[in-house]
């Protein structure tokens, strides 16, 4: 009886070790902020509750930072890393009804601003331009000392449906034009400019456009500079910083990950 007690509780150990490892070893395999992004979008789309990823793997600050140049919506990501050396990922989307409609709505403004004969360029200044003649750039909130970064200036509602926004407005927004338009665009946000602005790659080129920049302020009705459009990283960096490295690899990524889908 005392063995059958002893063998009773190994048992019981070693599943008990089991159950607790085997999250990680379900748990796939990343190799970037990229990749573990680009799985926390498609979470996201599917409803899902959050991933689950082995800890070493990821560094929640970069996936943050990645997903936020790949998914035009606000949303803040929650991080709770647990014993068995994993760390769960979980997406909250900020007013998601209105950033949804907001995305409708860009849908209808792209369809609007560009034909198929255009070229990528040509799409990119049409919707570049819709953008800046529909938004003023929201000055109160930008001189506030506590604003709230998720609220509707910070989003592409607060550019498309409020028509009034500040860079990440600006960002967002133009990430959902250029999304219903068929053109690939990522968000980039400088922490040393506390600013944001977008990057596309054309012919394996990679170009800057700030429509944030290109609206005048104060605001001008229907003018529109194009002096932030379409610019090389050396000429963009004669006015911003950012880590231009960071976001080549990310370009990088989704472009391997559209020939794959393709």
């Amino acid at each position: 009886m005392r063995r059958f007690i002893g063998m009773l509780a190994a048992l019981l150990v070693v599943g008990g070790a089991v159950l607790l490892w085997y999250p990680r070893a379900t748990a796939p395999h990343v190799q970037s902020a990229y990749e573990a992004a680009a799985m926390l979008e498609q979470d996201v789309l599917e409803g899902g509750d959050g991933v689950l990823f082995r800890s070493e793997e990821i560094d929640p600050d970069e996936v943050y930072r990645a997903l936020e140049a790949r998914y035009p919506y606000a949303f803040a990501l929650h991080a709770i890393t647990r014993p068995d050396q994993t760390t769960e990922l979980r997406v909250e989307v900020s007013r998601q009804a209105r950033q949804e409609q907001a995305r409708e709505y860009a849908a209808v403004l792209a369809a609007d601003a560009v034909s198929e004969d255009m070229t990528a360029e040509q799409k990119l200044r049409a919707l570049h331009d819709a953008l800046v003649r529909l938004c003023e750039y929201d000055v109160d909130t930008a001189s506030d000392q506590t604003p709230d970064g998720a609220s509707a200036p910070f989003a592409a509602d607060g550019a498309l449906l409020d028509h009034k926004a500040v860079c990440a407005g600006y960002g967002r927004a133009f990430g959902m034009l250029c999304e219903a338009a068929g053109l690939q665009t990522v968000y980039v946000a400088s922490e040393d400019m506390n600013h944001g602005w977008n990057a596309v790659r054309l012919d394996g080129q990679t170009y800057y456009i700030d429509c944030t920049f290109d609206d005048p302020v104060p605001d001008r009705g229907s003018y529109v500079s194009d002096q932030y459009f379409m610019l090389t990283a050396e000429e963009l960096s004669q006015t911003h910083v950012w880590n231009e490295g960071f976001y080549e690899r990310l370009l990088d990524s989704m472009e391997k990950e559209k020939s794959k889908n393709e």
